[in-house]
């Protein structure tokens, strides 16, 4: 069953009853208002908006525009931090001095630069969007005027940049020792690696070509292995010779004790003697006359007879002829067999020095690999170096953060105006005292049995009279007790 409604002229007669509560919660809110609103300062609001770039040398094909949109929101939030850091806002309120414009060599205190970093300087993203969204941020500054506002703007851009590039240069400083001494540490190691094939060089100075042809995959035969095919081919024709040699001696030897001999050869081996080749085709031609002359004639035929006296001669003369060409022929078999031994001497010599390569080839080729590498890791280093060399060198002198136009302030301060403030206090002091109201008065259907309104505001709400009676009553109490006690007598 739901409960009766409260009758208005109930809540009017509560209203004029409690009057002096609600109104003075009114009347007090509303003082309190009026002197907040009377000794607060106006507040102002300045902003710069700024663009943020990458750095041009860590990436030429990009141009100073971030990778990514994470890279972007980090070095936002990098200047967020360097924007409410208490250096900057310190060194921007010492650029503009207090607001009473007096010299003062404590300001600002670190009160105030905690108070300002946290309350009044701000880095936020456009049209209430997050960070990353785009390059474009805005910094915000608050002051009691105007102009003081545009100033520390101002001032806060220009110890913001000096900031950034002094974290830039500390950074750089510190990738530069660090990569300063990866290149001296890859340059030792090239340096041993360097000494390590200096002593393969200098053992193999006279086969470096060869060596290193060895190690190249698309290189042909070196110079060592075509002399070596050359000596050998050259050796195969000098043994050759020589063996033509001794057998035309050995031939000259035999044919100088019978001749015939030297008619049973071949033209090949006596091709080295013309007059003893012309001397056996004389003596053929002599035996083919005799024969003929013997088969029609006489033996005592003078004919034959001359014809057997001319052989007989042309054999002593290649008899003679014989032992002249052996003894001839005595320093051309010593030079052809001195050649021979050069020549293999020459490939014993390539073949061992071909052997000493091959056993070191594959060392070698270890140390030239590591060399190669050593000095990649040289050129990446350095390389790595100059690109932080010239970020440091960029970070002395130009800006990551660049203005796009001058500081707007707001042509009206920001927050509540004193106007507000006093109804806003006034709204909430009658809002307290109706409810502090109709909190303690009782409800229509109560009986008050007699009490005043101020009766509830003292001894839990019991009546005047009651609270009198209670008083009297107390005080008698004692006498009363005592009559009681001599009664008996």
């Amino acid at each position: 069953m739901s409960s009766a409604p409260i009758p208005w002229k109930h809540v009017r007669n509560v209203l004029v009853v409690f009057a002096p509560l609600w109104m003075g919660a009114t009347v007090l809110f509303a003082f309190v208002g009026v002197c907040f609103a009377l000794f607060s300062s106006d507040i102002y609001s300045a902003r710069l908006p700024l663009v943020v770039r990458n750095e041009a040398t860590s990436s030429l094909e990009r141009l100073g525009r971030f990778s990514s949109q994470t890279e972007l929101k980090s070095a936002q939030e990098t200047i967020l931090e360097m924007t409410q850091n208490p250096e900057v806002v310190a060194a921007a309120l010492r650029q503009i001095g207090p607001s009473s414009g007096k010299d003062d060599p404590t300001w600002p205190s670190p009160e105030v630069v905690d108070r300002i970093a946290k309350d009044a300087v701000n880095l936020l993203a456009p049209q209430g969007s997050e960070f990353g969204s785009t390059e474009v941020v805005y910094l915000q500054v608050k002051s009691t005027q105007q102009q003081r506002a545009v100033d520390f703007c101002k001032a806060m851009f220009d110890n913001l940049t000096l900031h950034l590039r002094n974290i830039r240069r500390v950074r750089a400083d510190s990738v530069i020792s660090e990569l300063t001494q990866a290149r001296d540490l890859a340059q030792q190691n090239l340096d041993a690696a360097a000494a390590r094939m200096h002593v393969y060089e200098v053992k193999f100075a006279a086969d470096l070509g060869e060596l290193r042809n060895l190690n190249d995959a698309i290189a042909g035969d070196g110079t060592n292995r075509r002399t070596l095919e050359e000596t050998v081919r050259e050796l195969q024709v000098a043994e050759l010779d020589l063996e033509k040699l001794y057998a035309l001696r050995n031939l000259l030897v035999v044919g100088s004790e019978n001749p015939d001999h030297l008619l049973a050869s071949g033209s090949d081996l006596l091709s080295l003697q013309p007059s003893l080749l012309r001397l056996k085709d004389g003596l053929i031609d002599a035996q083919i006359r005799s024969s003929e002359l013997a088969a029609n004639r006489t033996p005592n035929h003078p004919i034959l007879q001359n014809a057997q006296s001319t052989e007989h001669e042309i054999r002593s003369r290649m008899q003679e002829e014989a032992r002249l060409a052996v003894k001839a022929m005595e320093p051309t078999l010593k030079q052809e067999t001195e050649r021979v031994s050069r020549l293999k001497a020459r490939k014993e010599q390539l073949t061992s020095r071909l052997e000493a390569l091959a056993s070191a080839r594959t060392d070698y080729a270890n140390v030239d690999a590591e060399v190669k590498h050593r000095t990649t890791l040289l050129e990446t280093a350095q390389q790595a170096l100059a690109e932080a060399q010239a970020s440091r060198t960029a970070a002395l002198s130009t800006n990551l953060v660049a203005e796009l136009g001058p500081p707007q302030v707001s042509d009206k301060p920001i927050g509540p105006g004193g106007t507000l403030v006093t109804l806003g206090s006034a709204s909430a002091g009658l809002l307290f005292g109706l409810g502090a109201v109709f909190l303690i008065a009782p409800g229509p259907s109560e009986s008050r049995k007699g009490r005043r309104w101020s009766d509830y505001l003292q001894r839990g709400g019991r009546r005047h009279s009651d609270q009198v009676g209670s008083v009297d009553v107390a005080a008698v109490a004692p006498t009363a007790i005592a009559v009681e006690r001599r009664a008996p007598r």
